[in-house]
């Protein structure tokens, strides 16, 4: 700007305004460089976007997330933890231990020392050490030590846990919405694990077409079949292998008032559709939920906790821990044989292997005697209808459950059970 050789103010100099325009409006708007909250959200890079920018990293991260997306993730966030702890990059690790494997070996165990002077629980250590190992082991570079970590079986946290009786379940599943509680009626009732309803990332889930006895007809959802059954897929299982489990009558109606729920809002119900679905009222497929149409397992175990805290300090899985906890006391009471017990919860046994042995086909004569027995078990599940009978109502044997049995075999076991009332204390 030229300057004029005057203290008068209202001398003008003879010059171009446009070379001396001034910017303050310019301040004062947006332009094209201005970003909204969320888009700087979305451009600011993470910590694992940072570590998977690594080619090395991310080969392994894949690696692992094949056999599970979820042990990936952690595996990620305890390597990085570690190298953090001891101010070293991740391929530095590497590379060290390609170089000295005493070196490396020597530094795990120090760090257990060190965890285990802070109170760090025994598994927490035992998981940070495993994806160390895990990470070396991408590089070729074999811990062949027998490391050890004091009391590595014990689960501090988990000490006093118990299950929930049953005045404690009804007052839990009065304080859920309709979503919560169809959340802990089939992780509660029918033993799924919260996996199994949504996966970590959101891509994959139960859907509709998982549960075969549900019938939409006419805008309302019903079971065609009670107990109704519930298939989990491959993808799905923790074990990799297909199974399915039953829903108890009170979580069958708790998720069925979901369902209908969303079909009313306008929804519509697809067999390709999630079980447990985002809420309507917010906006989906939206930046980083483009494509998926499921929540995440964080969003499934927060639900539970929401509806728990502050009454109740458990953890979502003990739920879970209550299923399995029910049909125990069921199978000590003759309703429900061990190998059911052990196929409703997903895990590997005799019938696992039968089940895979037939490529997921089962005759339909056991279908039916498994689903007898569920519907037998019933009683210990849903507590919220009246507390588990008494042993001694337990004790009648008649032909009808013991039709293998001969009559002499079912009148002297019944002579048995009359000499134990007998000798019972007062």
């Amino acid at each position: 700007m030229q300057r004029v050789n005057t203290t008068d103010s209202f001398v003008i100099p003879d010059e171009d305004r446009k070379a001396v325009r001034s910017d303050v409006g310019k301040k004062l708007t947006y332009d094209e460089t201005i970003q909204t909250k969320s888009q700087t959200i979305r451009n600011r890079q993470t910590k694992k976007s940072r570590l998977l920018a690594d080619p090395d990293i991310r080969r392994w991260y894949n690696n692992v997330a094949r056999g599970s997306p979820n042990s990936a993730e952690i595996n990620l966030r305890r390597l990085s933890k570690f190298c953090e702890d001891h101010q070293i990059k991740p391929m530095q690790l590497a590379k060290l231990g390609m170089k000295d494997v005493r070196s490396v070996t020597d530094l795990l165990q120090d760090h257990i020392s060190w965890m285990e002077s802070q109170g760090r629980a025994p598994q927490y250590i035992k998981g940070t050490i495993t994806a160390v190992k895990s990470w070396l082991h991408h590089f070729d570079v074999f811990i062949k030590r027998r490391i050890k970590i004091a009391n590595v079986d014990s689960t501090p946290t988990l000490e006093k846990e118990r299950v929930p009786e049953g005045q404690e379940l009804a007052e839990l599943f009065s304080r859920a919405n309709l979503r919560a509680g169809a959340v802990m009626s089939l992780i509660g009732k029918a033993g799924l694990r919260p996996e199994v309803l949504a996966n970590h990332n959101a891509t994959d889930g139960l859907m509709i077409k998982d549960l075969p006895d549900l019938v939409i007809k006419e805008n309302l959802a019903t079971f065609t079949s009670k107990p109704p059954r519930i298939v989990v897929r491959k993808t799905l299982s923790k074990t990799r292998n297909e199974y399915f489990t039953f829903l108890t009558d009170f979580g069958a109606k708790r998720l069925l008032a979901y369902l209908n729920e969303r079909l009313v809002s306008g929804e519509s119900l697809l067999p390709e559709s999630p079980v447990i679905a985002p809420f309507t009222r917010y906006g989906r497929h939206r930046g980083e939920n483009i494509g998926k149409r499921f929540v995440e397992t964080l969003t499934i175990r927060r639900e539970i906790q929401k509806t728990m805290r502050p009454r109740f300090l458990w953890r979502p899985y003990v739920l879970r821990a209550f299923f399995d906890t029910q049909l125990l006391i069921a199978e000590s009471r003759g309703k429900i044989a061990h190998d059911f017990r052990v196929f409703f919860m997903g895990h590997k046994g005799s019938m696992e292997a039968k089940y895979t042995t037939n490529k997921g086909i089962l005759p339909d004569s056991l279908i039916s005697e498994m689903k007898d027995a569920f519907s037998r078990s019933e009683e210990f599940l849903d507590l919220e209808k009246g507390e588990i009978p008494p042993l001694e109502k337990q004790n009648e044997i008649t032909k009808e459950k013991f039709g293998n049995l001969t009559q002499e075999e079912i009148e002297l076991l019944q002579k048995l059970l009359q000499k134990i009332g007998d000798k019972k204390p007062e």
